[in-house]
């Protein structure tokens, strides 16, 4: 599937993106928009990948609370219906 976009932009958002077209060698503008958009989406990527990393520890907190809790008897059993 291909999408076609308008976008109108400053002249200093055109010479940004020209003046990285030149630096990265590419032909187009809309080679640049590509490559920052999939740049974007590897640094979204590499962040989720990180706060999940970093969730594991939370996560064990919460574990051990629960498993504290019960050790205490302040817990109750309750059935899935």
């Amino acid at each position: 599937m291909n999408l076609t976009v308008t976008i109108t932009l400053t002249e200093e958002e055109q010479a940004l993106i020209d003046t990285l077209r030149r630096e990265q060698g590419l032909d187009a503008p809309a080679d640049v928009l590509r490559t920052l958009l999939h740049d974007a989406v590897q640094i979204y990527d590499a962040l989720w990948d990180k706060s999940f990393a970093e969730s594991q520890d939370f996560v064990d907190k919460l574990a051990d609370d629960a498993h504290a809790a019960y050790l205490e008897g302040l817990t109750e059993d309750f059935e899935l219906k």
